[in-house]
């Protein structure tokens, strides 16, 4: 794999997981998560260098993830700690029930210099959209993969901002902004005329499988697959991921060398 330097700008949640029917028996995990954070660890997990633009609370979540995000040696130094909420979103057998975005509705402060010298940009719409432009503007010429999220707030033709923009959404955010790439779930996803099946199987746990599927789809193109090849990587781990991984996080640190 050739050395790519990559800036993700994008959110930062404290993600809780409830699994059961009964209160005194149910499964409770806590995670690091957002896709923004989700896709930058993933992205690491696969060897690229990576620098993550986001922000995050003064609160106790906070600490918690910034302890987790550095035992794994995860660059922090663009991660802005703002006065308020760090991000929660908790999900009750995989449908989510609450979300407090928190700090990331606040612009990100990024480095432009340090922009300017990344191979290419991943952008994420939990962060306001002023962000988002900014970073489309100064990344004009670079690859810019834009993961297109539920409360995406954007022009509904964003691609036409640059000439090397990748829009990825699944079919509902499709309908609001045009994307290049549309995820279908466990019916696989579509490219333009070029189109992967999934095995049709709803698995339980689909959150954060959108993620995988992102960054397996970057890593693939970034080293060299065409559309198919880089859709069915892309489906096929997002479909192992659903299956038995609870949770986004752990979704990503199972992301690695063995593909």
């Amino acid at each position: 794999m050739i050395y790519i330097k990559i800036a993700v700008i994008g959110g930062i949640f404290w993600d809780v997981f409830i699994y059961g029917q009964q209160a005194h028996s149910a499964e409770i995990l806590e995670m690091c998560g957002g896709s923004g954070l989700n896709l930058a660890f993933g992205l690491r997990k696969m060897g690229f260098d990576v620098s993550f633009f986001s922000n995050i609370g003064n609160d106790y979540k906070a600490n918690l993830i910034m302890t987790e995000l550095r035992k794994y040696d995860f660059d922090t130094q663009y991660i802005r700690q703002r006065s308020g909420d760090t991000g929660f979103h908790i999900a009750l057998n995989e449908r989510p029930v609450a979300v407090n975005r928190g700090v990331n509705k606040l612009p990100v402060q990024i480095d432009e210099e340090h922009i300017k010298h990344c191979d290419c940009v991943v952008i994420n719409t939990e962060v306001p959209k002023e962000s988002i432009y900014k970073v489309i503007d100064l990344s004009k010429g670079k690859k810019i993969f834009l993961d297109v999220g539920p409360i995406a707030n954007l022009n509904k033709d964003v691609k036409g901002m640059a000439r090397d923009l990748l829009v990825i959404g699944n079919a509902q955010e499709a309908e609001k902004i045009i994307c290049d790439v549309v995820k279908l779930g466990h019916k696989g996803a579509r490219w333009g005329d070029v189109s992967v099946e999934g095995d049709g199987i709803e698995y339980q746990y689909k959150i954060g499988s959108g993620d995988v599927f992102d960054v397996v789809l970057i890593w693939s193109l970034l080293n060299g697959a065409d559309r198919l090849q880089a859709l069915k990587n892309a489906v096929q781990k997002a479909q192992f991921a659903a299956q038995s991984i609870k949770g986004a996080f752990s979704k990503m640190q199972n992301l690695g060398d063995k593909r």
